[in-house]
């Protein structure tokens, strides 16, 4: 024939932490796949290729009844296929295997599913920190089951120290899904970190709490409104159209000092607001994703990501204090190395135009956990270095047992290595310079900021370790040199 088309594509996938599988506890999966009903030379309208999905799945595609599935299927269920059906069946109606599937869920998505409502995060229902003592958390967020439309999420919170309420509620109205057109908003009364990485958790996280390596007591309180609208123009292109209103307090660590260079006068504020119209755009041509019903997870492209982030604050106006542009853009990419493993780099530069406060600059992301992340610098800290123009970058290289492969406990283990190095350079301009005092412990980036890792990966299937050195700033004051830190990722 002229064309050679897949009609069936099998998959199995092992998911079994030892080899003995004999002796130990696993399980594998298998998905077969079939294809027919092939259409040549018959090009469809402009909508249907731009769709964000190379699969579409119709709305009640999981809602078909048995005797549809006996007649849709491309061929007959084996026997053994059937005996999997009927044993699905009967663990569905008993009570202690839903108890099992429950507790999973919970462990895994961090939720604890009821009905409409699912409560949680159930990790951040108490933690601690220095401005709120014991902080106690109760919320959660509306189920499929409550809509498919509309998703409600809120909590409410309480510090044993500062003996104050917080509160954050949100709502997002999905208006399509394919491509994504969203309408959402929130408002929000808590405490921030400021200067985390894109990855960091929560700022009342339990393990975050916990697993401190300098006590938490450069927090500040928020008062947010947002309003915001996704449009998906076509596959790989969204843009994010947003009004943010912030008021920011002082950190417990003391007001915010400025001079007016006008008037020469020395002011301190007790907080800074603004409103800020941001427009954020993300190319990601050739992603592959997997859709809810209200959020994506990317599975990667295979060309660069790339977002640029805009946003202006006008002064005197809207609410705001302080006038000013902001600009960012950042890429990513993961791409193979012959059999030497896989390797991911980010890069991103930015800038800030106005004359403002420290805190609107750009803080660069550090960490003062033990749990390693990505899009942060693991060993440096909260507020430690700001700028207003700026690049910084990251590589990882994941090896894929290249070496730990000759070893055959590791080989057995299937633990994996990589290594990685980020740095980060970066100013701010005299007239910043001369507008803020730094609280002690910040400053500029005179000199880069480099720090290097190694790691081993995939403990356990989902536990990774990395070794952490900074390479620069060493005499900076609490700059740690080395750290062990753990992170988790499920990769199979």
């Amino acid at each position: 024939g002229e064309y050679w088309m897949l009609v069936r594509d099998k998959m199995i996938a092992d998911f079994n932490i030892l080899e003995e599988t004999k002796k130990k506890m696993g399980f594998y999966g298998t998905k077969t796949t079939t294809y027919r009903n092939f259409v040549f030379n018959q090009p469809k309208e402009s909508k249907y290729y731009n769709q964000p999905v190379t699969s579409i799945v119709e709305p009640d595609a999981l809602k078909k009844d048995p005797q549809f599935w006996n007649t849709a299927r491309h061929e007959e269920l084996s026997p053994k296929e059937k005996t999997i059906y009927h044993m699905i069946d009967t663990l569905q109606n008993m009570p202690v295997f839903n108890t099992y599937l429950n507790v999973i869920q919970m462990i895994t998505s961090g939720y604890y599913y009821k009905g409409n409502f699912d409560w949680g995060p159930y990790m951040s229902t108490i933690s601690f920190n220095n401005l709120e003592g014991t902080r106690f958390r109760i919320g959660g967020r509306t189920s499929n089951d409550f809509s498919t439309k509309v998703m409600l999420t809120g909590h409410v919170a309480y510090g044993t120290k500062d003996e104050a309420f917080k509160y954050n509620a949100e709502v997002m109205y999905m208006l399509a899904k394919n491509p994504r057109r969203a309408l959402g908003g929130g408002i929000k009364h808590d405490i921030e970190q400021l200067g985390t990485g894109l990855n960091a958790f929560r700022e009342d996280f339990l393990l975050a709490s916990v697993f401190r390596r300098s006590p938490a007591n450069k927090l500040s309180m928020v008062d947010q409104y947002k309003v915001y609208y996704d449009h998906e123009w076509f596959t790989g292109f969204l843009n994010t159209f947003g009004i943010t209103h912030r008021r920011l307090y002082a950190p417990s660590s003391g007001p915010f000092i400025i001079h007016d260079q006008n008037t020469g006068d020395t002011i301190s504020h007790t907080s800074i607001s603004t409103t800020e119209f941001s427009i954020n755009t993300r190319f990601a041509f050739g992603e592959k994703i997997i859709m809810g019903e209200f959020e994506r997870t990317s599975l990667g492209a295979k060309y660069p990501i790339v977002e640029i982030q805009y946003g202006y604050s006008p002064a005197k106006s809207f609410g705001s204090e302080y006038e000013y542009q902001r600009l960012q853009v950042r890429t990513e990419h993961w791409f193979n190395i012959m059999t030497w493993g896989w390797s991911k780099y980010t890069i991103e530069a930015g800038q800030v135009w106005g004359r403002v406060p420290y805190t609107l600059l750009k803080i660069h992301p550090g960490n003062e956990t033990y749990i390693f992340d990505e899009y942060a610098f693991n060993l440096m800290n909260y507020y430690e270095f700001v700028s207003d123009k700026y690049v910084n970058f990251s590589y990882t290289h994941h090896f894929s047992g290249l070496f730990l492969n000759h070893i055959p406990l590791m080989r057995k283990l299937k633990w994996r290595e990589l290594a990685w190095v980020k740095g980060v350079v970066g100013t701010i301009s005299n007239q910043n310079k001369a507008f803020n005092d730094f609280p002690v412990g910040t400053s500029d980036l005179h000199q880069p900021y480099f720090e290097a890792g190694v790691g081993v990966e995939n403990i356990f299937r989902f536990i990774r370790i990395d070794g952490v050195w900074r390479l620069s700033h060493l005499d900076n004051p609490n700059a740690k040199k080395f750290g062990i830190m753990v992170s988790m990722l499920f990769d199979f």
